[in-house]
């Protein structure tokens, strides 16, 4: 709806088919998915902007380029838009991660820089392509605040329902270690949503249901501990702290051992040497092998999902090259094109966090006709060359991810236990009450992340993992036995 409704519009009113970019603004309606109508209208609003600043900086790089490219100019000029890609995804990856705003993270705005820079070439100016993407972004508010006045609970009751569906399937499947995981993160997502919608603390019957489910998942969660599984204690009978502010999770960030920094690194690295190699084989628009590249790293350092997201990356956009093939045909325009954008965009919705390799089709879809306003008119070379930048920027990606700083994992992890213990150690010192509660709210947010770091440090390399688990446990159940006590 957020994509078509403004889409159609523009259309009707006898605007050209630069309508159609109204769908990059309209990307930040995936931001508000699950959140409470309370701050929900914040999220996509952020987003929004931030739809229109990536567009406005792909729409003048690419203006540029095109510019230069139509006056005879150097041959190295795509060069600008392969570091300009790679800068911003930098930026809003360290964002993305350091906030644990998780998916779709970073993608969506790289997504419309990537976009907006093949518009001027399609002969859209960049005036109108920020214009009509803050089109999109007013849509994808509207249409995301479009159930408040019906329905105002409802994101709530749906993380209380996956909450209680979540614990029922371990209830099922006790040793199953995945259903741990599902079940544990399902009582944190929901109490966080619980918290957004300012009724956590409150006796409402959505807080009822969710504390009992929650007491559910902890019995059931009681003397199952497994070596490297750290679920046992990640869950307590007690409501999980609000998330703590932005500058402090910024500020967590920060430091250059951490992970947020790791990710920055491998994008450096990863992005502009993807963009180079395409550019050396001869391929006119590179921006397809950043894409690439970034997408595959930007998510997290851990190496083994990374190398699935490359195999999945790889194999959507062969699937979705040939789902276009099938689309060139009809040639949809006009009001046909809009439906396709729309549809597309269901689709990446639906699957960008259930299966990558499924989002991947309906994301080529989208950027090769949204990009041209309409089908290649060459799809033999647009075909040849999207499947030579993706697989430049799999190859990329995968090289970065297993040689650049490859044991990082066993750092964070160390430096996770050490901030955990560091602030219990503040805690046991602290006499003032005020820092004592601000205290205790970030020593829940170290305690998550350092699950996390253990947790991908396991995957990686349980054999070295297991030399600091005692450690890790140990730290831990110490952190947890405070927040007890908080009695917060």
């Amino acid at each position: 709806m957020a994509v078509a409704l403004p889409g159609l519009i523009g259309v009707a009113l006898g605007h050209d088919l630069s309508a159609a970019t109204a769908a990059l603004g309209a990307f930040a309606v995936v931001y508000g998915e699950g959140r409470p109508y309370r701050v929900r209208w914040r999220a996509v609003s952020v987003a929004a902007g931030v739809m229109v600043v990536a567009a406005a900086l792909g729409a003048a790089v690419g203006s540029a380029v095109h510019d230069a490219a139509s006056a005879g100019g150097s041959a190295l000029w795509p060069m600008a838009l392969v570091l300009a890609m790679s800068a911003f995804v930098a930026v809003a990856a360290f964002v993305v991660d350091a906030l644990r705003i998780g998916a779709p993270g970073a993608f969506l705005p790289l997504l419309a820089v990537e976009i907006a820079s093949a518009l001027p070439a399609a002969g859209v100016p960049v005036g109108r392509i920020v214009v009509w993407t803050a089109v999109g972004g007013a849509s994808a508010l509207i249409v995301a605040m479009s159930g408040c006045m019906v329905r105002p609970r409802t994101p709530e009751r749906g993380a209380v329902a996956s909450t209680i569906a979540a614990v029922d399937a371990l209830d099922r499947a006790r040793d199953s270690t995945a259903r741990r995981h599902a079940a544990v993160k399902a009582v944190h997502a929901a109490w966080q949503c619980l918290h957004d919608a300012g009724i956590a603390g409150q006796d409402h019957p959505l807080t009822r249901e969710l504390l009992e489910a929650q007491d559910r998942c902890v019995t059931l969660l009681h003397g199952t501990v497994t070596t490297l599984d750290a679920d046992g204690e990640d869950l307590s009978r007690r409501v999980p702290s609000p998330r703590p502010t932005v500058r402090f999770r910024l500020a967590r960030a920060t430091p250059l051992r951490g992970r947020s920094a790791l990710i920055v690194v491998r994008l450096l690295v990863a992005c502009p040497v993807a963009g180079a190699v395409a550019m050396g084989l001869g391929v006119a628009r590179p921006d397809w092998a950043v894409i690439t590249a970034a997408m595959i790293l930007h998510q997290g350092p851990d190496r083994i999902l990374g190398t699935y997201r490359a195999v999945h990356r790889f194999a959507g956009t062969v699937l979705g090259l040939v789902a276009l093939a099938a689309l060139v045909p009809i040639d949809p325009t006009g009001a046909a094109l809009i439906l396709v954008l729309a549809a597309a965009m269901a689709g990446i919705q639906a699957y960008l966090v259930r299966n990558y390799g499924l989002a991947m089709v309906f994301i080529t879809i989208l950027a090769l006709l949204l990009g041209g306003l309409g089908s290649p008119d060459h799809l033999t070379g647009v075909t040849r060359d999207r499947l030579l930048e993706t697989l430049i920027g799999v190859v990329v990606a995968v090289v970065v991810l297993w040689m650049v700083l490859p044991a990082s994992y066993r750092r964070i992890l160390d430096d996770a236990d050490r901030r955990v213990a560091t602030t219990v150690d503040r805690l046991e010192a602290t006499r003032d009450r005020c820092e004592a509660r601000e205290l205790y709210r970030g020593l829940e947010f170290d305690l998550h992340s350092a699950t996390t770091a253990a947790l991908v440090a396991a995957h990686n390399d349980p054999e070295w993992t297991e030399t600091r688990w005692a450690r890790h446990h140990a730290l831990n159940e110490s952190g947890y036995r405070a927040l007890a006590l908080s009695g917060t």
